[in-house]
């Protein structure tokens, strides 16, 4: 997710990602094996949009084709927000809010924070999985979402040895 955050930020007028994450289940956890780009959709600086049911329609097909292709289950969608005049948008907009909500498919939603910056990495906290890239200098921050009877909440993640996430 963070390769493709970045990508998506070193393009011209820097554009947010979307894609979708593959997994399966290990007792109550859900452990997130894959993260797959999508490319469609209309991809600006602040978001991604599926403007007409064909284009959903497509969406969904995909997802089917990926998740049958992977032999994984299907948990959810990831976005980029990447930083803007100095700035990175910190949470659930309220688009992102809608859209996950109206997912019927989805059960999370990820979102990477991305932003360059010098210095020291980034801390993982309350449930958030940050990173630093001493390479290129930009910082990470992984923040995940689910459904849950009464809205959306956000819950904890982990990643583990394997590079796998893992979610609560």
């Amino acid at each position: 997710m963070c390769r493709l955050a970045r990508q998506g930020y070193e393009t011209r007028h820097k554009r947010e990602t979307f894609g979708f994450l593959f997994g399966n289940l290990a007792g109550r956890r859900i452990v997130i094996r894959r993260a797959c780009f999508y490319r469609g959709g209309i991809h600006s600086r602040t978001g991604v949009v599926f403007p007409d049911w064909p284009t959903i329609r497509r969406i969904i097909n995909r997802r089917q084709q990926v998740s049958r292709d992977l032999r994984m289950r299907f948990f959810g969608n990831f976005h980029s927000h990447v930083e803007i005049a100095g700035w990175v948008f910190r949470g659930l907009s309220p688009d992102d809010r809608n859209s996950f909500r109206q997912d019927v498919m989805s059960t999370l939603e990820a979102i990477v924070f991305l932003w360059p910056g010098a210095g020291r990495p980034s801390r993982s906290s309350a449930g958030d999985v940050a990173a630093f890239e001493p390479k290129t200098g930009y910082h990470y921050r992984i923040r995940l979402y689910a459904k849950c009877r009464n809205g959306i909440r956000r819950i904890r993640a982990r990643v583990v040895r394997s590079g796998i996430v893992i979610v609560y």
